[in-house]
């Protein structure tokens, strides 16, 4: 143990000597200072790591600290709270209590955990009198070395979290490199799991049993299936079937009442009818803590707020209608919270806020009825429209309030309405330059869309677009992929702190194939 202690001590040497954020310029009030409390980690070990304990307070002390900017309150004081308070357990809310009571702008909350020869880390900065959404680290590693090189880096983060600015990770007179897909430098190809004999309509990516750990969930027409991925293989956790009679349209997986466990969000009709439903993991299984619900759902990731829960109603006509709401987490369950500030007309399928032009305001980007990405401005206005078409689907549903009367005198009657699902948009910072970049499908058709009611893809691409002399241009794109791209995200799927473009695609067999196979494709992304 004393030797332990030794390396320890030289190891944080090493780490305290790196200057710390100070360099960090001005945020938009200098005059603030703000206040940092840290709480005590949990340590869940076997052995006696209380060494670790004391080595994490002072390596985020000494990273966090930034002279005039940021000060972290005095660990007695912190610890006088908590006896004061005297939880059953450190979770979120407990910490925002402390946290208000000792005066702090932000707290941090964390846990270590050893099995075996593996340490793993969960660590998040919470925000007590902004509203900002909670930063966080979650690591494993093989090691202390590494996991404590990571403390310090989820420290420097809450410097640039806390001022609201990330100095540039490159030498004066280098060129910023853009993140793009490892295997166009490195001739890395990309990971393809088994094929499987459904069409996934939806995929997504998060922590749902609440192993601080993300699985991968995907979605055909009325299934949900759970995987847990290594970096290798797709090891199936569990199935959850609901019943041939829903058409399943949209996924969403986030942990939106923060209690550690992703929900599992999923948009459905039945007939001429919504019934999302959320699903969240309680003692080994899942069960739904909303059904039957008369909403369209989307998860959006927003800026400043973080995953955020947007519901928009049926209309008579079965098309989306009316504003789009925010749903808040009330004790047990989620209830329609305030209106978002969307222009009329807006739709909740596909839409995305992000700094696209400007460091201080957010962009509403949106896919039009044509399939062209649009800036839109508060007016509803187009402030920039694409040439190209993006985030094309073949996600439909059918509905009977709403008839094509083009066809009123055919043989067979006025068909129903059919709605198609565009794809989703992304936004995020992925070279921390304080703007956003936008990740967005394209898929490409050969039949150029002859029949209105029935598409089918060849082949598609994922693309990353950046604001450039007033238009979004292409920063890099996927090499072409054969099949169709039903669905996709960017998210951290072989928990190795780094996230991945995690892609669906479906092999849909030609026109007259009466079903198609699917896999998914792993690419990482790096800085």
């Amino acid at each position: 143990m004393k030797f332990k202690g030794l390396l320890l001590c030289l190891f944080l040497i090493s780490i305290l000597i790196v200057p710390s954020p100070s360099g960090t310029q001005a945020t938009s009030d200098p005059a603030k200072i703000y206040k940092v409390a840290i709480l005590p980690f949990l340590i869940h070990s076997q052995e006696n790591l209380d060494y670790l304990r004391e080595g994490i307070y002072d390596i985020l002390t000494s990273r966090i600290t930034v002279e005039g900017k940021i000060i972290v309150i005095e660990r007695s004081v912190v610890e006088r709270a908590l006896y004061e308070e005297r939880p059953m357990r450190l979770d979120e809310a407990v910490a925002a209590k402390i946290g208000m009571r000792v005066g702090a702008d932000f707290i941090v909350l964390g846990s270590l955990t050893k099995i075996g020869n593996y340490i793993s880390l969960d660590a998040r900065l919470i925000s007590i009198t902004e509203e900002k959404p909670p930063l966080g680290v979650y690591t494993q590693h093989k090691g202390i070395d590494d996991v404590m090189a990571k403390i310090g880096d989820f420290a420097q983060e809450i410097g640039y979290k806390i001022l609201g600015h990330r100095p540039m990770a490159v030498r004066p007179g280098e060129p910023r490199r853009s993140p793009i897909l490892r295997e166009r430098e490195e001739e890395m190809g990309f990971k393809k799991s088994q094929t499987f004999g459904i069409e996934i309509k939806g995929i997504d990516v998060g922590d749902v049993d609440g192993d601080k750990k993300n699985e991968v969930v995907i979605m055909d027409e009325n299934n949900l299936y759970v995987f847990k991925y290594d970096g290798e293989k797709l090891r199936l956790f569990q199935k959850i079937e609901t019943g041939s009679q829903h058409n399943f349209l949209t996924l969403d997986v986030a942990d939106i009442n923060r209690n550690g466990f992703a929900e599992m969000i999923v948009t459905a009709v039945a007939g001429d009818d919504l019934r999302s439903f959320i699903l969240e993991f309680e003692e080994g299984k899942f069960r739904k803590i909303a059904e039957k619900s008369g909403w369209y759902f989307r998860v959006l990731d927003h800026p400043r707020e973080g995953s955020t829960l947007l519901g928009q109603k049926m209309g008579s006509d079965g098309l989306y209608s009316g504003p789009i709401y925010k749903f808040i987490w009330k004790k047990k369950s989620f209830e329609r919270g305030p209106k978002m500030p969307f222009p009329k007309g807006t739709e909740i399928y596909s839409i995305a806020l992000g700094n696209i032009r400007s460091k201080e305001a957010l962009d509403l980007l949106a896919i039009d009825d044509s399939e062209r990405l649009r800036i839109v401005g508060q007016d509803g206005r187009d402030i920039w429209s694409s040439r190209q078409k993006y985030g094309g689907t073949a996600n439909f549903y059918d509905t009977r309030k709403k008839f094509d009367w083009s066809y009123r005198f055919g043989p067979s009657g006025a068909p129903a309405w059919r709605v198609y699902i565009p794809g989703r948009i992304l936004t995020k910072d992925m070279d921390g330059d304080g703007f956003h970049e936008v990740i967005i499908n394209k898929n490409v058709s050969s039949t150029m869309r002859i029949l209105d009611r029935i598409r089918t893809f060849d082949s598609g691409e994922i693309y990353n677009l950046v604001w450039d002399e007033g238009t979004l241009s292409t920063n890099w794109k996927s090499k072409e992929i054969e099949g169709y791209i039903s669905d996709f995200q960017v998210k951290d799927a072989d928990n190795d702190g780094e996230e991945d473009l995690v892609v669906a695609v479906i092999d849909l067999g030609g026109i007259m194939a009466r079903k198609g196979t699917s896999k998914i494709l792993f690419y990482k992304l790096f800085k």
